[in-house]
C-alpha cells in the first residue's frame, strides 16, 4: 500500500516588513533593512548620532576624534567630524571637521540636530557658536562644500507641501528696548525669512502637516 505524503501549501502568507532604521552599538553605526536584518556599517567604535538619508541609501553620522578642544562662546568641546557612508558600509566620506575660529560664523564646535533636505543632497546641522545661540550650517553631500547660514538653536526641515525644504529654526532675538525671546521662524534654504512661527511649531504643523 502506497503512503501519501501531504505537502502543506501556504497561500497568502505575507512576510512582515520592517522600517529601515539606523542605530549605534558600541560606538558603531548599524543599519536595519526592511527584512529586519541588522548589520554594522562602521567599525571605529567612536561614532554616534546616525541619520538615514531620505532615499534610504546613505547614513550621516558624527565621529569623535583626537585633538585640541574647540572653544565656543559658551564652553570648550571635544573635536568631532561629520561623515557619511552607504548603508552597505561602502564609500565612507568625510564631510566636515570641527574648526576653531575667532568668528562665530566660521566656528564649528560640533554637529548637532542633523537634518537632510528632501533629496538627500544637503545636510544641515547646528553647532555651538555664540554664548546665547548656536549656528546653522549646511554641507553639500555630493562635494563636501560647507557654509554658515544663520543663527539657530533648533532646526527642523519641512518635508512636504507649500514650504517643502524650508527650515523651521528657533532663534534667540531681542525686543526693542530690552529683553529677549526664543521663537521659531520659517526660513528658506538661502536664509531668506518667510516669517515668524511662534514659541513652538505646533500651530504651523497643524496648518501645514508633513505628508
Amino acid at each position: 500500500m502506497k503512503r501519501l505524503f501531504l505537502i502543506p501549501v501556504f497561500l497568502g502568507i505575507s512576510v512582515p516588513a520592517f522600517a529601515q532604521t539606523v542605530s549605534v552599538k558600541d560606538g558603531n553605526v548599524q543599519f536595519t533593512d526592511k527584512s529586519g536584518k541588522t548589520t554594522a556599517v562602521t567599525s571605529s567604535g567612536r561614532d554616534s548620532n546616525p541619520l538615514l538619508s531620505p532615499d534610504g541609501k546613505w547614513v550621516a553620522f558624527v565621529r569623535k576624534v583626537d585633538g585640541k578642544k574647540i572653544a565656543t562662546g559658551s564652553d570648550e568641546v571635544e573635536p568631532t567630524e561629520l561623515w557619511q557612508v552607504r548603508v552597505d558600509g561602502k564609500e565612507p566620506s568625510l564631510l566636515a571637521r570641527c574648526r576653531d575660529s575667532e568668528k562665530p560664523e566660521s566656528l564649528i564646535g560640533g554637529f548637532d540636530n542633523l537634518q537632510f533636505s528632501s533629496n538627500g543632497k544637503l545636510l544641515y546641522f547646528v553647532t555651538p557658536a555664540w554664548a546665547t545661540s548656536g549656528a546653522v550650517h549646511v554641507v553639500d553631500t555630493t562635494n563636501g562644500k560647507e557654509h554658515y547660514l544663520f543663527p539657530g538653536n533648533d532646526l527642523r526641515i519641512v518635508k512636504s507641501g507649500e514650504y517643502k525644504d524650508c527650515l523651521l529654526v528657533q532663534q534667540h532675538r531681542y525686543f526693542v528696548g530690552s529683553g529677549s525671546y526664543d521663537w521659531y521662524w520659517l526660513l528658506r534654504p538661502d536664509g531668506k525669512e518667510v516669517g515668524p512661527v511662534g514659541e513652538d511649531t505646533s500651530n504651523f504643523e497643524e496648518t501645514y502637516p508633513n505628508e
